[in-house]
Order: C-alpha cells, then sequence, then structure tokens
C-alpha cells in the first residue's frame, strides 16, 4: 500500500506541473536611451492608448497575462515621459499650442504558451505604434518586438514577467531610438 500511495502522490505532483493556472504579470518596461541633451527643452506631450483586442478571458486575468490590476496606459505613460526627460525633453501634462506630441498606440501585448510532448515554448510580442507630430509635419511608423524561449516545463511567474517586459521594453526603445521620430520631435518653433 505504501508504494501506492508514494505512485499516488507523484503522479498529483506531476499534473499540478503541467497544469495551466493563470500567471499574473506585472508590468514594468524599461525604455533603454543614452542621456543626453536630444530634445534641448523641446515642449512635448505624450498620449498612451490602448488599443489591444483582449478577449474577456485575458481581461478577466483568467489567462496568463498582464495583471489586470495594473494601468497599461498608465505604466507605460510613465516610463516614455521618464525616458523623454533623460533625452532632454519638456514633458507636458496636455497638449498646448507649442508642444510637439507623441502618440504611443499599444496593438498588442501578446504571450502565448505553445506545448509539444518533450518541451515548451513561449511566444511575446509587442507591436507599438508611435507618431510624432511637430507643427504640419508628422512622421509614424510601428515598432514590433518578439521574443521566444524554449522550456522544459510550464514558465515560473518571474520567467514570464521578464520575458514580456523585456520584449515590450524592447519595442518601446526602438520606438525611441528611431532618427526620423526623434527628428519630428524636436523640430521648434513651427506651431
Amino acid at each position: 500500500m505504501p508504494c501506492l500511495h508514494r505512485t499516488l502522490i507523484v503522479l498529483v505532483s506531476l499534473l499540478a506541473a503541467c497544469s495551466t493556472a493563470p500567471q499574473r504579470l506585472d508590468l514594468k518596461p524599461a525604455i533603454d536611451v543614452t542621456a543626453r541633451n536630444l530634445g534641448q527643452g523641446t515642449p512635448v506631450a505624450v498620449t498612451v492608448i490602448d488599443r489591444r483586442q483582449l478577449t474577456e478571458a485575458q481581461r478577466s486575468g483568467s489567462v496568463t497575462g498582464i495583471d489586470p490590476a495594473v494601468n497599461v496606459v498608465e505604466v507605460v505613460y510613465q516610463e516614455a515621459t521618464r525616458a523623454l526627460e533623460q533625452l532632454g525633453f519638456a514633458v507636458e501634462p496636455s497638449a498646448s499650442p507649442l508642444s510637439n506630441t507623441l502618440t504611443l498606440e499599444l496593438l498588442t501585448i501578446n504571450y502565448d504558451l505553445s506545448t509539444a510532448v518533450m518541451k515548451k515554448t513561449v511566444f511575446v510580442d509587442a507591436d507599438i505604434r508611435a507618431t510624432a507630430a511637430a507643427g504640419g509635419n508628422t512622421f509614424a511608423t510601428t515598432f514590433r518586438a518578439h521574443q521566444e524561449q524554449e522550456v522544459a516545463f510550464l514558465p515560473s511567474p518571474a520567467l514570464s514577467q521578464r520575458l514580456v517586459n523585456e520584449t515590450l521594453s524592447n519595442a518601446l526603445s526602438r520606438a525611441l531610438a528611431d532618427p526620423q521620430l526623434m527628428g519630428v520631435l524636436t523640430q521648434r518653433g513651427t506651431r
């Protein structure tokens, strides 16, 4: 009987390890910029818009994804503001007639786990559409970041969180490093 008891414990442990319980991930992107006076005090107003198409399960947090308690727009806004200030821009709370504008649209932040018999792969995608406007000049483009990693078991929440944050950070960092986007944002006296 003790052998049967041990076998049942091992079987239950294996089933628990294979379950797909939802993971709640805290979103903390970090935009990588080289601190320099690129903006030279140019006023910029930042707007972040969440355009992700979420299923009801994603909205309620019942599948692996970003913690629904996290205000994604606010988190991205705060990080974009920090990065622009580090680049030398004067970020304004709202657009004025003299400010240039940067609009960041969150198109996708996807986390997907594909499972095969012997391996699992985590796929993370982030698509950000950035639009800079100064006077009559506008530049808009989409920045995509993708990451995948094979894992032997279900990924830990820490690994999932790291992958999502790295991927979103990559897309945002690429946006603020784009010379055409920054070229429009640095224009002065065009209004």
